[in-house]
C-alpha cells in the first residue's frame, strides 16, 4: 500500500488519501494545497495536468446536450382523476381530524376531572 504521493506539479509529499480522493485513476496529484488552492484542488485540478480548477460549463463533444425523453408507463394511462386528492382537501381533512382530535383530548380530560 502507498504511504505517500509526491505532487508533480511542485513536488510536495501528500498522503495517499488525499490522492485517492483528489487525485486521478492512477494515484497521481497533479496539485496539492501547496501549489494550489483547496478550491481549485476540489474542482478537479489534481486529476489533471491540464486542469487549473476552474468550473468546467461545456466540454465541446463531451458534455453535449441530450435531449429528455419521457416514457408513459401503463400506469400512467390508466390513471383519472377520480382517485385523486387535492392538497386543499388535505388541509381540510387535517383540520378537520385535529379539531375532532382536540375535542375528544377535551372530553376525556373532563371526564377525569369529574370522575375524581
Amino acid at each position: 500500500m502507498v504511504s505517500a504521493v509526491t505532487c508533480q506539479n511542485c513536488g510536495a509529499r501528500v498522503d495517499a488519501q488525499y490522492a485517492r480522493v483528489f487525485g486521478n485513476e492512477h494515484t497521481e496529484v497533479h496539485a496539492c494545497r501547496n501549489c494550489s488552492t483547496q478550491g481549485a484542488v476540489a474542482n478537479g485540478a489534481a486529476v489533471d495536468a491540464d486542469r487549473d480548477g476552474t468550473l468546467l460549463v461545456h466540454r465541446p463533444g463531451v458534455d453535449e446536450p441530450v435531449e429528455a425523453t419521457f416514457h408513459e408507463t401503463d400506469s400512467d394511462k390508466d390513471c383519472t382523476t377520480e382517485g385523486r386528492v387535492t392538497l386543499e382537501e388535505l388541509r381540510e381533512r387535517s383540520v378537520t381530524m385535529q379539531d375532532s382530535t382536540t375535542e375528544h383530548t377535551e372530553d376525556d380530560a373532563f371526564a377525569a376531572l369529574v370522575a375524581e
